[in-house]
């Protein structure tokens, strides 16, 4: 028998309808093409499905509507994917997470190591009953380091260190001075303190001068012959600059300092380089003598 065309068309309306609605699960019944489905009631949406976002767990968001199927032709899921909304937890959680460790990091590191660092303060030159020696420097902050005195193996130098100096401290060298005679010139007694160490004993630094000199005070008991004020670049005195004085207190522009001033032609002129130390530094004369100096006092003009 032959089919009418528009009957063929209907029933493969009807037969894709519910190969369609089996595909999801869904339960239909009725007639023919055009009756009421009763499908997709107990549908779940595919929206409901949990995502994990960068910074924690996030949950899509709840089971949702969309499986709610339209009430005849079709049964087409309209919802459901509803939830990715969550993605915008990532963006809290990397921006509160990150500002806050920079924030706090940077500012304990840097508060902390800075309030450390300043350990003296000085308004006049001062020694302490250990021998430590602090005064006002040009440009803000203090000189200060330990004090010491010594001399060559022929001489008898004493203290030798000021650490039971006790108060008031007297920085005083006394003793025998070797004789300085051609052609060793051997004999010499020092006495004076670092200008870049902290109290606690740590190593002592090299500090530039920022002013234009020194006013050195002293004592000479002894008569000794010469005294020169010397500024040491290193601990060992490999370089030193000096410059003799003849009274107390003595101004001395640091222009006037040379390398071996003791020499008839003496060497380059002091250029405000880094220095270790400040001392007095004595000569032994023609015979052994004995020596009796007290430095009172130092102070760097403007």
């Amino acid at each position: 028998m032959k089919l009418h065309s528009r009957l063929v068309m209907v029933g493969l309306l009807s037969l894709g309808l519910f190969s369609y609605s089996c595909a999801n699960g869904d339960t239909v019944s009725g007639t023919t093409g055009g009756g009421t489905g009763n499908g997709g009631s107990n549908s779940t949406g595919t929206g409901g499905s949990s995502s994990t976002g960068t910074g924690g767990t996030h949950t899509g968001g709840s089971t949702g509507t969309g499986g709610f199927v339209t009430t005849g032709t079709g049964g087409t899921h309209t919802g459901g994917s509803t939830g990715t909304g969550g993605i915008r937890g990532t963006g809290g959680i990397t921006t509160s997470g990150t500002g806050g460790t920079i924030v706090t990091g940077t500012g304990g590191i840097t508060t902390t190591g800075t309030g450390g660092t300043t350990t003296t303060s000085c308004s006049s030159f001062g020694v302490t009953a250990a021998g430590f020696v602090s005064m006002p420097a040009v440009g803000g902050g203090c000189w200060s380091g330990f004090a010491s005195d010594g001399g060559d193996a022929g001489s008898t130098i004493a203290p030798g260190a000021f650490s039971t100096c006790g108060m008031p401290c007297m920085l005083t060298m006394t003793g025998m001075l070797n004789a300085s005679v051609s052609p060793n010139y051997a004999g010499y007694s020092y006495l004076g303190f670092n200008i870049g160490q902290d109290s606690v004993g740590g190593a002592a630094m090299t500090v530039t001068p920022q002013g234009s000199g020194l006013t050195v005070t002293f004592t000479n008991t002894s008569n000794a012959p010469t005294v020169r004020v010397a500024l040491n670049a290193d601990a060992a005195g490999t370089t030193s600059y000096c410059a003799a004085v003849t009274s107390s207190p003595a101004t001395i522009k640091y222009s006037a300092f040379t390398e071996q001033c003791y020499n008839a032609t003496p060497g380059p002129a002091y250029a405000k380089t880094p220095i270790i130390s400040v001392q007095l530094s004595v000569p032994g004369g023609a015979t052994t003598a004995p020596v009796n100096i007290t430095l009172v006092s130092v102070v760097e003009n403007p």
